[in-house]
């Protein structure tokens, strides 16, 4: 409809038109209404258990976050949540604030399922040595001699991803498992590369290192190039060009030659990392993983969802 004000002609809105809007609208209001208010009459920690349960990990840690403020700080309800809270936060790669969690979930009476899920998450991340902390501290206060040979298991398998044979050794006779105790003595040492030598034989013939390390091609290349910087430096001085000579002596000699010791160091590294991995698989009808996340779960009353229990990136 259009009205005549002054010269100007103004639209007027079409009251039909409107009201067509109004009736779509609506329904649709009570739709969105209808199915909001079943998730609001939740209390957050039911939210959080379904989030946790299907992986949605960061959205899960806040509705329990959000639940702390609404529960005694130190009663066993809050210790529950806060061990909820860390699981969520481990299985999303958050080790730092899932260990103050779950250790604070320890301190409310939760230890055993908490330290051992939180040894769990430093396993799956291959930090073994706070794993092995974990589970020692709770074999420390344990008296109950079957949960003790389980924790001895758990300890005596991270001293194996450890290359700690003989430690692991111990462990499982601890646990009462002579049978695996003596396949891990009977499995042969593997092939092992000092660190240490490889990087002295690098430094006095760069590549030397590596090569001993077993890589062979590394080494050549590297001996070949600090060899020939070394020689144009030598070529170039008795030419009286001492800046050419300076300079492949700083860009190429020095960077090739330390590069060379480095290289042999990680390269050792590798060796021995990659000679306990073998060692292990020959031994995995032996020796299997813990449950770690077993009480957690018994908990819970569901299982944490193990695809989201990944290591780090770059770890």
């Amino acid at each position: 409809m259009t009205k005549q004000v002054g010269k100007r002609k103004v639209q007027s809105p079409n009251p039909t038109s409107t009201f067509h809007l109004s009736g779509l609208l609506r329904p649709l209001y009570f739709v969105l209404c209808t199915l909001a208010s079943p998730l609001a009459a939740l209390p957050a920690p039911a939210i959080g258990d379904s989030l946790l349960k299907h992986g949605f990990n960061s959205e899960a840690s806040r509705e329990f976050r959000s639940s702390l403020y609404h529960s005694d700080s130190g009663s066993l309800t809050a210790g529950l949540i806060r061990m909820k809270l860390g699981l969520s936060l481990g299985a999303d790669n958050d080790l730092p604030t899932a260990a103050e969690e779950l250790r604070a979930a320890g301190r409310l009476g939760l230890s055993e399922p908490a330290q051992t899920a939180l040894a769990g998450f430093y396993a799956r991340g291959r930090r073994y040595d706070l794993a092995e902390f974990e589970m020692s501290d709770l074999l420390v206060f344990t008296r109950d001699s079957t949960r003790r040979a389980t924790l001895n298991s758990a300890i005596g398998w991270l001293r194996l991803q450890k290359g700690d044979i003989a430690s692991a050794a111990t462990s499982y006779e601890l646990a009462g498992r002579p049978d695996v105790a003596n396949a891990i003595g009977a499995t042969k040492k593997g092939p092992h590369r000092s660190p240490t030598t490889a990087a002295i034989l690098s430094s006095f013939i760069p590549g030397s290192g590596e090569i001993y390390a077993g890589h062979t091609a590394t080494g050549l290349l590297g001996f070949a190039i600090t060899a020939g910087s070394l020689a144009g430096a030598v070529w170039a001085a008795k030419a009286d060009d001492w800046v050419s000579a300076s300079i492949i002596v700083s860009t190429l000699f020095w960077r090739f030659y330390n590069g060379s010791r480095s290289n042999a160091v990680a390269f050792a590294e590798e060796f021995n990392a990659a000679s306990r991995h073998r060692r292990v698989v020959e031994l995995s009808n032996w020796v299997v993983e813990p449950d770690w996340f077993r009480e957690a779960d018994s908990l819970l009353g569901y299982g944490l969802k193990q695809d989201t229990v990944t290591p780090p990136s770059g770890e």
